[in-house]
């Protein structure tokens, strides 16, 4: 157990950074630990939940929260969570997973693009809102790049998206958690592991935290384009080595590869804007 805590300390306090919480990372190192699939989903919303309370709690002081913007994106996700925990069980996994790349394809796209501004599309909003509470609870994890996107159109200063990212992942963290929890009330998990790893969860969101409140708005925004994009070559690992039919393998990996070079290809002209010299 003392691998398993310090990983979880040394994770979590990176992702914090970010704000977002390490249960996607955590997830199949607990599993490969040897703990069964629905245990290393609760034992990591619960580090996850751990986190990003502290965390929240260190970015509210600092001033970095708007409360209100944090509910636009997590009241319709809270809805949506149930709905998608339901869902999870009736669809082949590898769509789940082709659907969070291509959210994480456009998540890295925003965070590069020079679009983000204070403001933003409400409908948009909302409706990426409801997006991550259906993800959350179709993936059992908080769906926190979702939720980046969402706040890339509100804010400017990275450390502001990091914070009310933070906010609404602990939320949607909490919600899941109790999903699971009333849907599957017999997961077994030793009482001590639970509280070791929600311990280290719980420090790590306060180191993190004090990094992201020292360092430059810039080396936030690396710290969250270095964790999405290892969080996508993760997944689309995991897409190209699924075990479905051939057809549906030929469609999930079509998918993602068609969506990664509308990525290039939308990175290329906005180069190319940039590089034409004004009329």
């Amino acid at each position: 157990m003392f691998g398993m805590v310090i990983l979880t300390y040394i994770l979590a306090s990176v992702f914090a950074i970010a704000g977002m919480g390490a249960a996607g990372v955590l997830i199949p190192n607990y599993i490969a630990m040897g703990l069964g699939v629905h245990a290393a989903m609760l034992l990591g919303l619960t580090q996850n939940t751990a986190e990003l309370t502290v965390a929240t709690a260190m970015n509210w002081r600092k001033g970095l929260i708007e409360w209100r913007k944090v509910a636009r994106v997590f009241v319709p996700a809270a809805l949506f969570v149930p709905l998608g925990a339901y869902v999870n069980v009736h669809i082949p996994r590898v769509l789940v997973l082709v659907a969070f790349a291509l959210f994480l394809l456009f998540a890295l796209y925003r965070m590069l693009s020079s679009g983000m501004a204070e403001g933003g599309d409400g409908w948009k909003i909302y409706a990426l809102g409801a997006v991550e509470g259906f993800a959350a609870g179709l993936i059992g994890m908080d769906a926190a790049p979702i939720a980046l996107i969402a706040f890339s159109y509100l804010f400017r200063n990275p450390k502001k998206v990091s914070a009310n990212t933070a906010a609404t992942a602990l939320g949607v963290s909490g919600v899941t958690l109790l999903t699971y929890a009333l849907l599957l009330p017999k997961i077994p998990i030793a009482t001590g592991t639970l509280i070791a790893v929600g311990t280290a969860g719980f420090l790590g969101g306060i180191t993190g935290s004090l990094l992201m409140h020292r360092i430059k708005p810039l080396y936030v925004r690396y710290t969250m384009l270095a964790i999405l994009s290892l969080a996508l070559v993760e997944i689309v690992m995991k897409i190209f080595e699924a075990n479905v039919s051939e057809t549906l393998h030929v469609l999930s990996v079509g998918a993602v590869v068609g969506a990664f070079l509308a990525f290039l290809y939308g990175m290329g002209r906005r180069a190319g804007r940039k590089a034409s010299p004004a009329p």
